[in-house]
């Protein structure tokens, strides 16, 4: 009997346990595990996307403005999916399309909008949304064309200057509203480098600014560029600056030698700017030849200064006068009558008809002094009319022989015949 009222007690025990246990899952499964949001949860800060903004573009339309930028929902859910809503994406999507469809398209309109998500396995549902709908403005989309101005914010290298400053093209077409569009006073394309010594080309953004000199904010404005193009190719030519001296060619002579001439010139030098491999290479600029024995003493004539190609004259001087003066010598005029000829053809029969020349002399003075008649040759070369037949003006050239520090100096002719 008592066995059997110990079976009893414990059937009864394991009964109740039981109960006690499924009314203990079932308090965890209502409570805990399936245990609702007590109010509908928020997802705040939803970004706002348009879809079919290219279809209003299309017809020459622009969205001008929007009330809101982001979009708050509310969810309701399980306690357990707090953490998928905090991290799951949300979208929200206006179909800009329905605008087409209106009468009148421009204007203020309220559209409706999609939220995109996906709550995978989760409980989540849409509970509400906040605005319900969105309300956008449009208007007629108008394209200008706008002048760039290329700009150069930096410094030159010392020795160096800026040239020109271009752009690989002068306009831009900008689209937007007709007030956004009338907001631009210019448009800027800056070029930013320092200490250049050379020129340079770089892609540079295009910058447009109001009247009072503030940025325009694109985006903020509802400004696009019309093909696309949001920079341009900026030159900055970068020229050579070099002080290069003038200078004339000097062929000396028996008594003018580098020693005992002066040279002025009334242009010294000109400041030249060019390219650097071209300036680079120039160190004078050569106006003439002057032979020395072509002057007695003293010479004086005015020459053209040309610039080498490529190059710019910046200091502006077009012409120099050179001055040339032979020191520490003397002078002496004699008549000469030794006349004779070379560089005759065999057939040629030549007769001088000038007689004598009065010859002009420099050199060491002692030696002056001791010069006759007898110790000039004049030699008249025939080589230019060698075969013809008639009376001719030919050079000549004078020989003082016997006297290192003397010659003839200026420029000789005679007149000769030729049967």
């Amino acid at each position: 009997m008592k066995e059997k009222n110990k079976e009893r007690s414990r059937k009864l025990f394991y009964m109740v346990f039981s109960i006690l246990v499924a009314i203990a899952l079932w308090i965890y499964v209502v409570y805990v595990e399936n245990r609702t949001f007590d109010s509908p949860v928020a997802k705040s800060g939803i970004p706002l996307e348009f879809r079919g903004e290219d279809l209003l573009r299309d017809s020459n339309l622009i969205v001008s403005n929007v009330n809101v930028n982001q979009i708050t929902a509310y969810f309701n859910g399980r306690v357990q999916d707090t953490t998928t809503l905090s991290d799951m994406e949300v979208r929200a999507v206006v179909d800009l399309s329905d605008v087409l469809s209106s009468a009148v398209p421009t204007g203020t309109h309220a559209l409706e909008y999609e939220l995109i998500y996906d709550p995978g396995f989760s409980t989540i549902e849409e509970a509400s949304r906040w605005p319900a709908m969105i309300e956008v403005t449009v208007e007629r989309l108008v394209t200008e064309r706008i002048q760039l101005q290329p700009i150069y914010s930096g410094s030159i290298a010392e020795g160096y200057m800026a040239g020109e400053l271009s752009l690989n093209r002068d306009m831009v077409e900008v689209s937007g509203t007709e007030a956004a569009i009338a907001r631009i006073a210019r448009a800027t394309v800056t070029l930013n480098r320092d200490n250049l010594s050379r020129s340079v080309t770089e892609d540079e953004p295009i910058v447009l600014w109001d009247e009072d000199g503030n940025v325009i904010d694109m985006d903020e404005a509802g400004l696009t560029f019309a093909d696309g193009v949001e920079t341009v190719k900026i030159t900055q030519m970068i020229r050579m600056v070099k002080n290069v001296p003038v200078r004339i060619d000097i062929i000396e002579s028996q008594t003018a030698t580098d020693a005992n001439i002066r040279v002025d010139y009334s242009v010294p030098s000109v400041t030249l700017s060019g390219d650097p491999e071209i300036l680079g290479d120039i160190n004078e600029i050569n106006v003439g030849t002057v032979n020395l024995k072509s002057i007695v003493t003293s010479f004086e004539q005015d020459y053209l200064i040309r610039i080498p190609n490529n190059t710019i004259n910046e200091s502006g001087e077009t012409s120099v006068t050179v001055t040339i003066s032979v020191e520490n010598v003397g002078t002496r005029r004699i008549s000469a009558s030794n006349i004779s000829c070379r560089n005759a053809a065999e057939t040629d029969n030549v007769s001088t008809i000038t007689q004598s020349l009065d010859v002009t002399l420099r050199g060491d003075e002692d030696q002056l002094e001791q010069v006759t008649a007898e110790n000039i040759r004049i030699v008249a070369d025939l080589s230019q009319v060698a075969g013809t037949r008639g009376t001719f003006l030919v050079t000549a050239r004078v020989y003082v022989d016997g006297f290192d520090n003397v010659e003839a100096v200026g420029e000789y002719t005679v007149t000769v015949m030729i049967n």
